[in-house]
Order: structure tokens, then sequence, then C-alpha cells
């Protein structure tokens, strides 16, 4: 099965369309400079949809919550959010928008 996978890259670096990422299967020249822009100012790029996907939970001051399957260890601004609150199952954030959410774990 890797030897496939092998050949398939291969085929595919080789191909004539790879050069050209606005016709083949990779981003754009503009999503590619966007995204390496980000990782150069250490930023990550934030879906709207914030979604708890863990917590674990001690006491009120030790715990970590992963959001968007990136983990937080601290009350406070947390680039385009802060935390306000954490439970055992609920985290309570603040978007830089004004707007508060509770958010669950599903």
């Amino acid at each position: 099965m890797r030897n496939i996978s092998k050949i398939l890259i291969i085929f595919l670096i080789m191909s004539p369309n790879f050069t050209n990422s606005e016709e083949s299967m990779f981003m754009s020249d503009d999503d590619s400079k966007k995204i390496l822009s980000m990782l150069k100012e250490n930023k990550k790029p934030m879906s709207n949809n914030l979604k708890v996907t863990g917590i674990v939970f001690i006491d009120e001051a030790n715990w970590i919550v992963w959001i968007n399957n990136t983990p937080y260890s601290s009350i406070g601004e947390n680039g385009d959010f802060s935390i306000d609150e954490v439970s055992e199952s609920e985290v309570v954030i603040t978007k830089n928008d004004g707007k508060t959410l509770t958010l669950s774990v599903d």
C-alpha cells in the first residue's frame, strides 16, 4: 500500500499541473501566502465555529480546555476570544465582538 502512495505522489509531482496550483488539488498562491503570513506572525487561522473538543478539570485553578483542538490552560485573552470561566463540562468565552458564549463538550 505504501508503494502505491509513493507512486501516486511521484506521479502528482511530475504532473504538468503540479506547478499551477489553481488547476490542481493544492491551495492557490494567495491562500498559501495568507497561511505563511499567519505562521510568520505566529497566528493560527480561527474558524467562526468555536467548539470545545475536550476538558481536563481538576479544580478552578488547574484545568486544560481544548477549543478547536488547541489546548488552553489559563483565563484571559487567547487571540480571537477570551476564556472567562471553565467548569467540568462547560467553558464560557467572550469573542472579540463582545458576544459571550457557553460551550460544552459534545
